[in-house]
């Protein structure tokens, strides 16, 4: 037995890089796995928390069981399956900490009965399946060098076929798809947005931005639009939110002719303004702006600039202002078609004789 136990030690105290890691894992998840495993509890679910509490102290187990076995019998097959343990254990917690935080970043925190709860929405499942993915492949690769079945990984294989037809078909998903995640990582474009989208005409609400669409709820006509993600990343995308104490700001255009003067014009567009705030479309704390933005030659531009009440009312609030201008025009000395700029001095076109 003594002679038994000076042996360990000698094997022992010869240990590679890769036994000073091993160690090292195995002695954070002894120290830590209560607190790692309380932690998700505390986000999310405290019944899976317990659950994964579990996996963690059994894969840690078997893990240090395997590698002992390695380290004092020279048995390669069980150093294979120590480096296995060690590959799956370090993946389970770098998904049990990249979950974590994708839920408290981009979770939905919802309160019962003084119960707080953070929930998965659309936008931390897609980023969890994609960290996911990767850590999977990264796995799946070490694990092959480690059993030695790197001839799995050459296109005659099954992950050489997978891989390289993923290469053949990048052009039609690959830049839908990291055009998704970069729209999702940044979060500036989130569900419920109200969005406008000049390139394709389109004014709509964000209903999900999926891994390779984003679908949007036109205001107009109320169907849904499918646009790829590739294309929304690379347009110009007008997003009607601000963290601004005046709100959100629209404008509608007048041509009017050079015959009406400005104090007119601000009078005139006062009391389209004010028919509008009449029916509760826009805000009267943001008042109201009138400016001149070009002088042409058939008239002047004139931009009536006003602070929405709802962004989902945008193209309702247009419409009230537009229709408050045509029916304000004759009472106001306006007239909305396009001026006349070519004169004639008895006041008709001139005719053939």
């Amino acid at each position: 037995m003594e002679e038994f136990y000076q042996e360990a030690i000698n094997r022992l105290s010869v240990l590679d890089p890769i036994d000073h890691f091993t160690l090292g894992i195995n002695l954070l998840i002894l120290l830590f796995s209560k607190r790692f495993a309380t932690r998700y509890g505390k986000i999310k679910d405290e019944e899976q928390s317990l659950v994964r509490l579990r996996i963690l102290n059994v894969g840690n187990f078997l893990l240090f069981a395997t590698y002992l076995i390695a380290v004092i019998f020279e048995q390669h097959l069980a150093a294979s399956f120590s480096q296995t343990f060690l590959v799956i254990l370090c993946s389970f917690l770098l998904i049990h900490f990249v979950e974590a935080f994708i839920l408290r970043k981009y979770g939905k925190t919802r309160t019962i009965d003084d119960f707080s709860r953070t929930t998965e929405t659309h936008t931390s499942r897609t980023l969890e399946l994609v960290c996911c993915a990767i850590i999977f492949c990264v796995a799946a690769v070490l694990l092959i060098n480690i059993w030695g079945f790197e001839d799995w990984l050459q296109t005659t294989s099954v992950i050489g076929f997978i891989a390289l037809f993923l290469f053949a078909s990048k052009e039609y998903w690959a830049g839908d798809f990291l055009s998704g995640i970069i729209l999702i990582s940044q979060g500036r474009l989130e569900r419920g947005d109200v969005i406008r989208i000049r390139d394709e005409a389109i004014e709509g609400v964000v209903l999900q931005i999926r891994p390779l669409q984003t679908v949007i709820r036109d205001l107009v006509d109320g169907h849904d639009i499918i646009l790829p993600n590739f294309k929304l990343q690379n347009s110009r995308v007008d997003v009607l939110k601000t963290d601004l104490a005046r709100g959100i700001r629209n404008h509608v255009d007048f041509i009017i002719g050079y015959d009406v003067t400005s104090a007119a014009v601000n009078e005139y567009l006062k009391a389209v303004w004010e028919q509008a705030l009449e029916k509760g479309l826009v805000d009267q704390e943001g008042g109201f702006v009138v400016g001149l933005k070009e002088c042409d030659d058939h008239g002047v531009r004139w931009r009536l600039l006003y602070t929405l009440v709802s962004p989902r009312r945008l193209i309702q609030t247009q419409d009230a202002i537009r229709e408050a201008a045509f029916d304000l025009q004759k009472e106001h000395g306006v007239e909305l078609p396009t001026p006349m700029t070519i004169r004639f001095p008895d006041g008709h076109f001139p005719t053939e004789k």
